[in-house]
């Protein structure tokens, strides 16, 4: 079978367009075609793996419902390349859209140097944001000591010089003594109640939330921002609408 008629077959098979998911899957599977520069150059040529692994990646997106990121293991986000560990959340198009317009606000406001991401996951915020506002500093924190590990992995695969601890929310902030300009967060918030088998089986619960109230970790911060936040500084939430919340 050539790489050609596999690409059509898997179209046909699972009735979908969905170039990113079939060619990410494919870059993954292939030894030989890593780009779409490749596939054009090699499409009638043999595949060179067995097609049932392939398959087997693309039932475990298609049919059960597994995060392309768990399969391929990185992304893009906002221009850099981000590796995701196995079971750490997987970065979400919503969450770039609204870190471009974190780093847009920064862009105009270069009296927010010293900024805290909390939540950090695979760190993909922090390290946009230092990447594209090179003036700024970053901290990064997770309770998750894998999510940190995570974290530093891909400051180095980018060469950005961040900061990270492994601390339970702000209270790291507090404990250490520690105040920014701004905060960004992107928080658990989906209720406890609300979580089904299919959102953690490759993801940890935490990474939604581990509380009854989808607003818990909004009302944490807001009611304690004095104590880790400088005068004048913001908080930069994604909120349950998808949305960009400045406080």
């Amino acid at each position: 079978m050539t790489f050609l008629k596999l690409v059509n077959d898997i179209k046909q098979k699972y009735a979908t367009n969905n170039n990113v998911v079939i060619f990410e899957i494919l870059f993954k599977t292939s030894k030989l075609i890593k780009s779409k520069i490749d596939f054009l150059t090699y499409r009638n040529k043999q595949i060179d793996f067995k097609s049932e692994r392939i398959y087997k990646y693309l039932d475990a997106y298609f049919y059960k419902n597994k995060p392309l990121g768990q399969i391929v293991r990185h992304t893009k986000f906002c221009g850099i390349k981000i590796d995701i560990y196995k079971n750490i959340f997987e970065p979400r198009s919503e969450t770039e859209l609204i870190t471009e317009k974190i780093i847009e606000y920064l862009k105009h406001n270069h009296k927010l140097i010293n900024g805290v991401d909390l939540c950090c996951g695979t760190g993909c915020i922090g390290l946009a944001i230092k990447k594209h506002c090179t003036w700024v500093n970053i901290t990064s924190i997770d309770i998750n000591p894998k999510a940190v590990r995570n974290t530093i992995h891909n400051s180095k695969l980018n060469n950005l010089k961040i900061k990270t601890y492994i601390g339970d929310f702000y209270k790291t902030l507090i404990d250490k003594r520690l105040k920014f300009d701004f905060v960004v967060c992107n928080p658990p918030y989906i209720k406890q109640n609300k979580l089904d088998k299919t959102m953690i089986k490759y993801e940890t619960n935490i990474s939604f939330n581990n509380s009854s109230d989808s607003l818990y970790f909004y009302k944490l911060l807001i009611k304690n921002k004095k104590k880790f936040l400088n005068s004048g500084g913001k908080i930069f939430f994604e909120n349950p609408n998808c949305k960009l919340l400045t406080i």
